[in-house]
């Protein structure tokens, strides 16, 4: 072997290196970003969704409430509940109680579409899923 021949291969070490060391500075522009981007989102796919409607949680909550409750406790709060709700002032704002709703709902509908526009078929798809509700325009 020449010194041709270790000139060869030291020159092929160097490029080699040199290689080497643009694949490394282009593999942190890359897994750099996207590292950054995964630590962002990470959080939203570790999230759970709730797995029942807020509504169901509260009648769950209520039924182990009155689990605590002997059958005459629970007999009494009934009857109690009855007489209540035929008191005209709590009707009265039993009622008012529907009407704030019902305006919240005719406010928060049109600011939602304001806000994103794109979800009016998801909004669509949960009156849909609402056979108990009449359609409204």
């Amino acid at each position: 072997m020449t010194s041709d021949h270790f000139s060869a291969a030291s020159q092929l070490w160097s490029d080699a290196g040199l290689k080497y060391q643009q694949m490394k500075m282009k593999l942190n522009f890359l897994l750099i970003p996207a590292l950054a981007g995964f630590v962002q989102f990470a959080p939203g796919l570790y999230a759970q969704a709730p797995d029942r409607p807020n509504r169901q949680f509260q009648s769950e909550r209520r039924a182990r409430m009155l689990a605590n409750l002997s059958e005459d406790e629970r007999t009494r709060l009934r009857a109690a509940h009855q007489k209540a709700m035929m008191d005209p002032a709590v009707q009265a704002a039993r009622e008012k109680l529907r009407q704030a709703r019902r305006e919240f709902r005719e406010i928060m509908r049109p600011a939602l579409l304001k806000a994103d526009p794109s979800i009016q078929p998801i909004l669509d798809k949960l009156r849909a899923e609402r056979p108990d509700k009449p359609e409204r325009p």
